[in-house]
């Protein structure tokens, strides 16, 4: 493993940025003002990338980290310089599927015990240090979608017991979370726009924050313009369908002879009807200068009129 700081890791990324990389770099590019802050982040990092401590010789511990993301590796060596002016050593292996990064924190005396705790024992009671933990378990588990697609954030828990303590720190922060186990591991997942919000604002993502808002107002107006369209033409086709049920009715009465002996209100209605099959009753109304109610009457009864008509072929199947 090479030594150095923080600013010497610098290989560049193999894969195109997506969107949950994007909030990542953004949370990493934050450092907490207080040491308690500090520290719950990089314990936040440390057990949700499932690190693990090393012996290093003497009696010293190393927190161990394997983590896939240059600015991540970077925030925890500056993490833990300012929580404890820890000693860095990283490695930078590149496969062809991805990069990882490897980094081992040399533990000070006195602070080995906050990296063997257990989950429920590592919740902070400070709200302040509460935010920072879970901005540090979203680096080192977590993931968003991006809001074009669908929401859904989740974190990826790194034991069973972890995953009930992400799950209360997110309601305890407001926002409403699920569990679910996907191939053997449990998975605390958020799916409601506002609350995705809520949480990236919390862990201090605000260029996520405005991304997300944005596209989450387009596919608002998107949804609203769709609904309104199917319902129009869902209403032109009711209205089309019924015009054109309603001339066929007025052929029928004219092929029988009997439109021409009928009242003639209900003629002049027949030759509208006939002439404009694709207008609603409204506008029927309107071009007649009548009443919606007449003209839906005079149309009902013309209707009536044709189902007393006796076609040819109706003789047909009565003679036989």
């Amino acid at each position: 493993m090479a030594r150095g700081g923080e600013d010497q890791i610098l290989i560049p990324e193999v894969v195109p940025i997506s969107f949950s990389a994007d909030v990542k770099n953004e949370m990493a590019g934050l450092l907490p003002a207080r040491p308690c802050c500090q520290l719950s982040e990089l314990l936040g990092i440390y057990f949700g990338a499932r690190g693990r401590l090393l012996r290093r010789p003497g009696d010293g511990r190393a927190a161990y980290f394997s983590l896939l993301r240059n600015a991540v590796a970077r925030k925890v060596v500056r993490l833990g310089r300012a929580v404890g002016q820890m000693e860095a050593k990283y490695q930078a292996v590149k496969t062809k599927k991805r990069m990882t990064f490897f980094i081992e924190l040399s533990l000070p005396p006195g602070l080995e015990g906050a990296f063997t705790q257990s989950a429920a024992a590592a919740m902070p009671d400070a709200a302040c240090d509460r935010k920072a933990m879970l901005r540090g378990l979203f680096l080192g588990c977590g993931s968003v979608n991006a809001p074009s697609t669908r929401y859904h954030l989740e974190y990826v828990a790194p034991a069973p017991s972890w995953a009930a303590t992400i799950r209360r720190l997110l309601e305890d922060a407001g926002v409403t979370a699920g569990v679910t186990e996907r191939a053997g591991q449990e998975v605390v997942y958020v799916k409601d726009g506002d609350g995705i919000v809520r949480l990236l604002s919390l862990m201090g993502a605000s260029r996520a924050v405005m991304e997300f808002e944005n596209v989450r107002v387009v596919r608002s107006v998107s949804g609203e313009v769709n609904r309104r369209l199917n319902f129009e033409t869902a209403n032109i086709s009711k209205t089309i369908g019924s015009g054109l049920r309603q001339a066929s009715a007025i052929e029928r009465l004219e092929s029988s002879g009997r439109l021409e002996r009928l009242p003639k209100a209900l003629k002049e209605m027949a030759r509208w009807r006939l002439a404009n099959p694709e207008l609603n009753l409204s506008e029927l109304a309107v071009r007649m200068k009548l009443s919606k109610s007449a003209v839906n009457h005079r149309l009902r009864r013309l209707l009536e009129l044709s189902e007393q008509v006796v076609q040819p072929h109706d003789h047909v199947r009565r003679s036989a």
